[in-house]
């Protein structure tokens, strides 16, 4: 054995550590992080002393969504237009409608015609909700039930389609600081989310029974008591959707440092009328094209 010195071993360490992270960095989405001194075109900010800071954030996240449309490839946030959904479970074991569902390849159209109709917070403890609105989502994808609805079980495996109207949401963002390299940033340790529907609308195809007859029985069923079936899977539901789209915000959340788009000091708009602040209004990048 060929013997190795303090100094070389040191050395040998720092590299093997060295190539791990570039290892990990490589194998993740997002591993850009942004300048605490730039301000890009995607980004409004806001001042943390601003006395209508509600209306900022609100500003914030409808400025983002024309750009969420396309992804935003300098920190690696994929387009949301559509979404791409590789797998995300539910189970409900309590009540009328007890299953336990798996989907997979889901694809959904219409979640960027998001628009934040309200924002409440309190940035002293990293509490943020807004409300939602968007007017029509469409989702397919495959899927795997199995449990009891009602009375009677249900085993099914297939393809599926639904689609959403007017859909209304609460989403209660729980977050906190976190530290990389001496930079700030904002983390989402929870999301909760709530919604309603106006109308829902179902589709499946079962492969597993092996004829169509049962397909067709459970479509007439989902459709004509799809109000119920939400209701009952809503708590599940509501758990799934949160914790996707924690890791969707943390995705960017991690990537643009808190001093980026929530500043420290008054809002430039609460300031004095100076001749060099007169004149700034309407200026800024346009969303792309």
């Amino acid at each position: 054995m060929i013997p190795i010195s303090p100094s070389r071993f040191s050395s040998l360490r720092h590299g093997l550590f060295l190539c791990v992270g570039l290892s990990f960095c490589a194998t993740l989405t997002s591993c850009t992080i942004l300048s605490v001194n730039s301000t890009p075109e995607y980004v409004h900010p806001c001042h943390k002393a601003d006395p209508n800071i509600n209306s900022c954030i609100k500003e914030t996240f409808n400025h983002l969504r024309p750009y969420l449309i396309s992804g935003i490839q300098e920190i690696k946030v994929p387009s949301i237009e559509p979404m791409i959904i590789q797998r995300m479970a539910m189970e409900n074991g309590h009540g009328p409608v007890r299953v336990r569902a798996f989907f997979n390849n889901m694809t959904i159209l219409g979640a960027s015609n998001y628009t934040v109709l309200s924002v409440k917070s309190d940035l002293t403890k990293w509490r943020i909700d807004f409300g939602l609105f968007i007017p029509y989502i469409e989702v397919t994808g495959n899927y795997d039930v199995n449990g009891n609805v009602l009375l009677f079980p249900v085993r099914s495996r297939g393809e599926f389609w639904a689609a959403f109207s007017n859909v209304t949401a609460l989403a209660k963002l729980y977050g906190q600081e976190v530290y990389k390299e001496n930079v700030t940033f904002m983390k989402t340790d929870r999301l909760g989310v709530n919604f309603k529907l106006s109308k829902s609308n179902f589709r499946i195809k079962d492969f597993l029974n092996g004829n169509n007859v049962i397909g067709e029985a459970m479509n007439l069923f989902l459709n004509q008591n799809a109000k119920e079936i939400i209701e009952e899977m809503k708590p599940a539901a509501s758990q799934a959707i949160g914790k996707h789209f924690k890791n969707f915000l943390n995705s960017a959340f991690l990537q643009i440092p808190l001093a980026v788009w929530l500043k420290d000091g008054p809002s430039p708009s609460s300031a004095p009328l100076t001749p060099s602040n007169a004149n700034t209004s309407g200026s800024g990048a346009s969303p792309p094209k």
